[in-house]
C-alpha cells in the first residue's frame, strides 16, 4: 500500500502544478481544476491512513521525534519565506503575501511547540 500512497502522492502534485499554472491561461479549467488536486489529496491521504490502521508503519521515528520534526519542518519553512522576503527584492502586494503565510505558520508554529515534551 506504500507504493500505491507514493503514486497517489505523485499524482496529487502534478495535479497541483497543472492547476497552479493555469490559473492565468484557462480561468474554467483552473476552477475545475481545484476539485481534481483536493481529490487527489483525498485519495492519497485516505491511502496512507488506511495502511497506518491495519498497522503499518510510515517511520520508525518515535512519537516524540515525530512531534519535535513537525515543529521543525513549520519552522524552517517560516524561516525560507522571512528570509526569502528579506533577501530578495520584491513588491508591497508579494511582501504582503510574503508576510502572511509567515503569519499563519507561526501560528501552527507554536500551536506545534505545545507538543513538545
Amino acid at each position: 500500500m506504500k507504493e500505491l500512497h507514493l503514486k497517489a502522492v505523485k499524482a496529487y502534485i502534478e495535479m497541483l502544478s497543472i492547476h497552479i499554472d493555469t490559473k492565468t491561461t484557462d480561468a474554467d479549467f483552473h476552477k475545475d481544476s481545484e476539485w481534481y488536486y483536493e481529490t487527489l489529496f483525498e485519495v492519497a491521504h485516505k491511502i496512507w491512513e488506511k495502511y497506518v490502521d491495519l498497522w503499518g508503519k510510515l517511520s520508525e521515528i518515535t512519537l516524540d521525534e515525530k512531534k519535535k520534526k513537525a515543529n521543525a519542518i513549520i519552522e524552517n519553512i517560516r524561516k525560507e519565506i522571512e528570509n526569502y522576503k528579506e533577501n530578495n527584492k520584491v513588491s508591497l502586494g508579494t511582501e504582503d503575501l510574503l508576510w502572511s503565510l509567515a503569519n499563519d505558520l507561526e501560528n501552527i508554529e507554536w500551536s506545534s511547540k505545545a507538543y513538545i515534551k
